[in-house]
């Protein structure tokens, strides 16, 4: 089965690197109000790219110990949910707390949008994040956005 692991892999960096650059959406309004804080676009990327990179490179570490030996379904499940889903959502947070350029609010608003879902949608069925690509749509937005450390 060594394209399932090859599979489970994949998945689970796809999942870490197409979150991980998905800017900011809270529904409270404490976030919306850091939503104007004043950071550049170029600012903003290169943060949020630093952060990707570090969660990303703590993700690959555990995924060349974990999913090295062929595993089981449920040890990738495993892996997703305890490893990949919380370095996401940690991403995440770490990119929110960013802000967001002014004018690009419609555009990191539906990056974000796109990633939550995915993210709650893992969260439901560990195992779809091994079998597709969740995060495909939120990827393609974070590559448009320059995020490519976040969805190379």
């Amino acid at each position: 089965m060594k394209s399932f692991k090859v599979g489970a892999c994949s998945a689970a960096l796809v999942i870490a690197l197409a979150v991980a650059g998905c800017g900011s959406s809270d529904d409270d309004s404490s976030s919306d109000d850091s939503s104007t804080t004043e950071i550049t676009k170029t600012d903003f990327v290169t943060q949020a790219n630093a952060i990707c990179k570090s969660s990303n490179d703590a993700i690959n570490s555990a995924a060349g110990k974990v999913l090295s030996n062929q595993p089981s379904q449920a040890e990738t499940e495993d892996f997703i949910t305890t490893t990949v889903i919380p370095q996401v959502e940690t991403q995440l947070s770490g990119i929110r707390e960013l802000g967001v350029p002014e004018g690009d609010e419609d555009q990191v608003n539906a990056l974000l949008d796109e990633a939550d879902s995915a993210v709650e949608a893992v969260k439901e069925d560990p195992a779809a994040a091994a079998s597709g690509d969740p995060f495909a749509e939120a990827n393609k937005l974070a590559t448009e956005y320059g995020l490519t450390e976040c969805a190379s």
